[in-house]
């Protein structure tokens, strides 16, 4: 039998996930997703790891550069736009952590995509 204290997490996990996939193209922060969720952002964050292994922004960032992977390869939009759709306004600093997380950078991936 599921307890209570843990029903009301996962619900509460599910509803921070569903609000970081609604709305990872805009600015967001733990700030943001701690008001959404009536929480303190240290209780979410805490949650959040406990239920999924990883933080809340860096779930974000996984989902804003899986976004970017599908608009690399289903796109010609320059790496600018595609930053910009994702939420990122530094295309920069996109491309920083795109080659942090994928080991190169968003244009050399776009290159291997149309080669295969």
């Amino acid at each position: 039998m599921i307890s209570i204290e843990r029903y009301e997490k996962t619900a509460m996990v599910d509803n921070i996930i569903s609000y970081i996939n609604e709305n990872y193209m805009k600015p967001i922060s733990l700030a943001q997703i701690s008001q959404n969720a009536y929480l303190s952002p240290i209780y979410v964050s805490k949650v959040f790891k406990d239920a999924t292994g990883e933080s809340p922004i860096n779930y974000l960032i996984k989902l804003r550069l899986s976004k970017a992977c599908e608009l690399l390869e289903d796109s010609n939009g320059s790496i600018k736009e595609i930053a910009r759709q994702v939420g990122y306004a530094d295309a920069y600093y996109f491309s920083k952590l795109f080659k942090k997380y994928y080991g190169i950078s968003p244009v050399h991936y776009r290159r291997k995509k149309e080669k295969t």
